[in-house]
């Protein structure tokens, strides 16, 4: 879809197809505006005294507060034609005291990134680091190496790029939007991470200097072997090297009205150019700005910007990790006094890469050490990260002795009936629930959640998601809502949009942790599917409503 979509139609975890000219890409989305209605269904809830009750009609029985809310959400007009599900369960006994198609599979979003990320945590624990060494091939007279620098990728996907002093990652809660999302064509409140995109590689550049080595009279490569490049997944090209988490991005400012606008872009390497052809139009019009690569290497930033006005952040993703990744690298060993004799552009010379797994620790001459595997998992579920989750399934397969991406959904899998829940009730496709084959269902959520806090990761998975109404994709949902700070939801959302300019909602679904009010520890998912809407604007509402039924349950149960 090429046209600009209105202001109000901000990109959170979600995806909405035919966005971006380059690839399908989808985006997940939560902040929208009061939808009119919705439908009825059958809800059996087990109140406080134990007992359940469902009327013919659909109205439910149990604590009124949680009645009236469920009742009056599922009898709106807009819920006509979907249907819904939840499983809320007693932490402690695993008693289900709230279902409601429990059993029924839903295309849920991203809240299928609950089950990539685990097996992430699973297979390689929360306190893993992602170690990237450069090694030295060759010989060295002096302080010349006569022979081959290596970097060797390690899965890290921030390389320095989003970490603080404090050991934690960087992310952004709505109304911002991380940068991940500014490739959609869609006006939003993008932010860069802040500090240097290439620190990592400053870093792993100034250890080679520090060994001795001034001169390098050969080349640099990038051993990128850890797992096979992949761009099956739906959300872009997953990669064992990430660089500025393999992304351009360039920040347009509005100039004077007819004037063509100024743009500032980072990283700044070789292997890319930039040029604005953006204009800057009248105060109060409105802003759509895109990258387009209409030869390799040159990328372009058209369209316009209204005078007045914020910068805008877009990003492009690379299309070749590997040689982006090296040539940053020549620069940066440049920089630190390092020259290197081979040029700093052009493919990855890979043919030049040492058997794997014959590296001599001796000949390691610089290591850069990542933030905890905890501060991945808390940046992908805070965020929505759809290219984090992904890379969560290739390292789980990784894990589990192969190079091949999707073979991580085996593990996957295992991780999710190794808590008991049935093979049968979850379907994943890829790590971000960007596919829409993908299915789950509420109890197998409810489960799972339930079950991994018995874990050795299940405090790391909590802590991940998001604070209702106050961090992640879950911020300002429901503003002084009884239940912010007392509940840790992962949204989840899946939104197409047809040639007739038709909008159906595939499912829109929240889960995670209540602590209720009257001291009980729950685990929870609601989701509703197949809900069709008139506008973008009507969006917001849903999970608005979805997030008022976990405020009455908060307060009732």
């Amino acid at each position: 879809m090429k046209r600009a979509m209105p202001s109000s139609w901000r990109p959170a975890d979600k995806q909405f197809s035919q966005l971006q000219p380059r690839r399908a890409r989808r985006i997940e989305l939560r902040r929208v505006i009061l939808a009119m209605v919705a439908a009825a269904s059958v809800l059996a809830v087990v109140g406080a005294s134990g007992t359940a009750g469902a009327s013919t009609n659909g109205n439910i029985t149990g604590p009124p507060g949680l009645s009236n809310t469920v009742n009056t959400i599922e009898n709106l007009p807009l819920y006509r034609h979907s249907d819904w599900g939840i499983s809320v369960l007693d932490e402690k006994s695993g008693q289900a005291v709230v279902t409601q198609n429990a059993q029924k599979m839903f295309d849920p979003g991203s809240t299928m990134k609950l089950y990539s990320v685990s097996t992430a945590l699973r297979l390689y624990g929360p306190n893993y680091q992602f170690k990237t060494p450069v090694y030295r091939e060759g010989t060295v007279a002096g302080d010349t190496l006569n022979g081959n620098l290596v970097l060797v990728a390690s899965g890290d996907m921030s390389l320095g790029l989003r970490e603080q002093p404090n050991g934690t990652l960087y992310y952004e809660s709505l109304p911002k939007i991380d940068q991940s999302y500014a490739d959609i064509g869609v006006p939003g409140d993008y932010v860069e991470p802040p500090g240097n995109p290439l620190a990592g590689l400053d870093q792993l550049a100034a250890m080679v200097r520090a060994s001795g080595i001034t001169q390098v009279n050969g080349n640099v490569v990038i051993d990128d072997r850890l797992f096979t490049a992949y761009s099956g997944f739906p959300d872009g090209l997953i990669a064992p090297i990430w660089v500025n988490e393999n992304l351009i991005d360039v920040v347009v400012t509005p100039s004077t009205v007819g004037q063509t606008a100024s743009i500032n872009w980072r990283p700044m390497t070789a292997s890319y150019t930039v040029e604005s052809q953006v204009s800057t139009v009248a105060a109060g019009q409105s802003t759509s700005v895109m990258i387009t690569e209409p030869t390799p290497g040159n990328l372009v930033v058209t369209g316009q910007i209204a005078a007045g006005t914020t910068p805008t952040l877009v990003v492009r993703e690379v299309d070749d990790p590997s040689a982006f990744a090296r040539t940053a690298f020549i620069q940066a060993l440049q920089s630190a006094g390092v020259s290197v004799s081979a040029p700093a552009t052009g493919p990855n010379p890979e043919a030049l890469l040492p058997p794997k797994g014959s590296y001599q620790p001796s000949d390691m001459i610089g290591e850069h050490v990542s933030a905890k595997l905890s501060q991945f998992s808390n940046l992908i579920l805070k965020t929505s990260y759809n290219r984090g989750a992904d890379l969560m399934v290739c390292l789980s397969a990784v894990r589990a002795g192969s190079t091949s991406c999707p073979q991580g959904l085996v593990p996957e899998v295992k991780t999710i009936t190794g808590l008991g829940v049935p093979s049968t009730s979850v379907f994943p496709f890829d790590g971000a629930g960007s596919d829409d084959q993908g299915r789950t269902t509420a109890a197998a959520i409810a489960t799972f959640l339930r079950r991994a806090t018995t874990t050795s990761y299940g405090p790391t998975l909590y802590n991940s998601l998001p604070d209702f109404d106050r961090s992640g994709t879950i911020a300002g949902v429901l503003p002084k809502s009884p239940a912010a700070g007392h509940a840790q939801v992962k949204t989840g959302n899946r939104i197409v949009q047809t040639p007739a300019n038709q909008i159906l909602v595939l499912g829109n679904s929240l889960a995670g942790y209540i602590h209720t009010k009257s001291g009980r520890h729950l685990t929870f998912m609601i989701v509703v599917g197949n809900v069709p809407i008139s506008s973008p604007q009507e969006f917001e509402t849903i999970t608005r409503q979805q997030a008022q039924m976990v405020a009455a349950i908060r307060q009732d149960m």
